[in-house]
């Protein structure tokens, strides 16, 4: 049998036991929401608004969808580099960094407008119509492009379909870092994934978000379940940022959008300083 079929196999069974695993936790969950004192979601968002936890975006209570997808993470970006002009490329691990021999003043207008009609050139950067300006994500420092999926959806993660392009401060575009998923395919037809309002109630009681935040931003995104080789499952994943009192940084948390739960305790910090140009 040929080896990549071998992987897909097995790409498939460990997407068969997540969902048993998914549905056993479902289970639980639901038990434990019945036995629960803590009351409705509604109820603890007040209690998080007692705890002087403020929540800017206006979060929907109602269920929805995301997809199993498989994705391949290969060499595709170390193949076209040579289309590149203006650049020089290293290239490790699936990652091209890139810095530009003469860097691209952004004196005018908002960034990623400029970066918008550059992006349309196939000498700028490689598939850049598979990507959008990512707000939430960017600085003024650092313009964000999340790699689009087909239902409308975005990646999320340096290593997973992300394009992080640097600004100096005094406005030069001076390079980008790229990663890019290839034969981005649906795994398994669209099953129900939990509210941005259950993801958040849900970082709140694992104690999550500290008292006096703000958090910023909810939106789902699609990161990595599992890899085999180069073989990658990935999940519609419910990404939170907020920041805290007394720190200028904005903390980012991932939490699987089928099960609520969190993603390998993982946090990122960033600047929180938006990109206003």
């Amino acid at each position: 049998m040929d080896f990549k079929k071998i992987q897909i196999i097995f790409l498939v069974i460990f997407v068969m036991i997540d969902l048993f695993l998914l549905t056993l936790f479902r289970q639980n969950s639901n038990l434990q929401t019945e036995n629960s004192n803590k009351g409705s979601d509604t109820e603890i968002i007040k209690q998080m608004q007692n705890d002087q936890i403020s929540v800017s975006p206006k979060l929907s209570v109602s269920g929805q969808t995301g997809y199993y997808l498989s994705a391949v993470n290969d060499d595709t970006l170390n193949t076209t580099k040579t289309k590149l002009k203006n650049q020089k490329t290293t290239y490790s691990n699936h990652i091209l960094r890139s810095t530009f021999k003469r860097p691209i003043g952004l004196y005018s207008g908002n960034y990623h407008e400029i970066l918008d009609k550059l992006m349309k050139k196939d000498t700028f950067v490689a598939y850049g119509s598979s990507y959008e300006y990512n707000s939430e994500l960017s600085t003024k420092n650092s313009v964000v492009y999340s790699q689009k999926i087909a239902d409308g959806g975005t990646m999320y993660g340096p290593h997973h379909g992300e394009i992080i392009f640097d600004v100096s401060s005094d406005h030069l575009l001076v390079g980008y870092t790229q990663s890019y998923m290839n034969n981005v395919s649906v795994l398994r037809e669209k099953t129900d994934i939990i509210s941005p309002t259950k993801a958040l109630v849900w970082l709140y009681q694992y104690n999550e978000i500290p008292d006096n935040s703000k958090i910023k931003w909810v939106n789902v995104y699609y990161t990595q379940l599992l890899s085999i080789k180069n073989n990658v499952v990935l999940i519609p994943t419910w990404v939170i940022g907020y920041t805290s009192s007394g720190s200028s940084a904005m903390t980012i948390k991932r939490i699987n959008a089928f099960n609520g739960a969190i993603l390998d305790g993982e946090s990122t910090t960033k600047s929180a300083t938006s990109n206003d140009n």
